[in-house]
């Protein structure tokens, strides 16, 4: 069976291929490699995004030599990244980085190397209107970019409410994106359409959330958002999780088969245009 992490981060300097070899042993089949922030790549202008991105990119081909896993990439500046630019490029400078930044994800996107612009958003902790404002601009340029390339966008943003998911879908409809393309990482629970208006839950392999998601119906994704840190090990869920947990559910009659087909193959490959077999 088909048993997809919709979002894990993978590192040369740390686990890396044997996270990614931990989470096939347990019976998975496919990740979302989603780029994420590098110590030993930092970001100071628009230019570090090459090198940046090509860890990532060299981390996918790495695991899919020494697995036999799928292996789908995002690309795209994560959103705390758009403060720190602010504070030694100024406000219009970050502005031009981070949008050069999805340019970039964008080749790589239209080059077949990336599936998705991910995660941009803005920051999950609470920051000034302007940033805020700043931060929706970057990803309706990146949800332009989407529609252009016929190709998903994946939120990083504070815990979403329904007020949320609108804000959003209204955001990707003025850019002509489909909110079905659009991935709300690190979601809360909500799964009606009502809710999420037309958006796609991402949702932690927590018991406690899957739940309550199939309260809804089984249109969410599962994920880890393992971070393969040194400093946080494990965090956020460990690298096995997702198909450990999934069969877990299976037994105890959480899940049905035909939930987790919907769950890890129909809709990853409906929201990413992607072939999961």
């Amino acid at each position: 069976m088909a048993v997809f992490d919709n979002h894990i981060h993978l590192r040369a300097s740390f686990k890396g291929v044997e996270a990614a070899k931990a989470f096939e042993k347990a019976g998975g089949t496919a990740i979302l490699l989603t780029h994420s922030p590098y110590p030993e790549a930092p970001i100071t202008r628009a230019d570090d995004y090459r090198a940046a991105y090509g860890l990532t990119l060299s981390m996918a081909d790495a695991v899919r030599t020494a697995t036999h896993l799928k292996v789908f990439v995002a690309l795209g500046p994560y959103p705390v990244e758009f403060i720190h630019l602010r504070e030694t490029l100024g406000d219009a400078a970050a502005v031009d980085a981070t949008t050069r930044a999805i340019d970039l994800a964008a080749k790589h996107i239209r080059e077949g190397k990336a599936v998705a612009f991910g995660e941009v958003g803005r920051p999950h902790f609470p920051v000034g209107a302007d940033i805020v404002r700043a931060c929706n601009g970057i990803v309706a340029y990146a949800m332009a970019q989407a529609r252009e390339l016929e190709c998903a966008v994946i939120l990083h943003t504070e815990d979403p409410t329904p007020a949320t998911f609108a804000e959003f879908a209204s955001m990707a409809r003025r850019a002509g994106l489909d909110p079905k393309y659009v991935v709300k990482h690190h979601s809360t629970p909500f799964t009606r359409l009502a809710d999420t208006a037309g958006l796609v839950p991402s949702i932690l392999a927590k018991e406690e959330l899957v739940v309550e998601a199939l309260k809804g119906g089984p249109r969410f994704l599962l994920e880890t958002d393992y971070i393969d840190d040194p400093l946080r090990p494990g965090a956020v869920l460990g690298p096995a999780t997702v198909p450990k947990k999934t069969r877990a559910w299976l037994e105890k009659g959480i899940l049905t088969t035909e939930q987790a087909w919907s769950i890890h193959h129909d809709l990853p490959e409906k929201t990413y245009r992607i072939q999961m077999d």
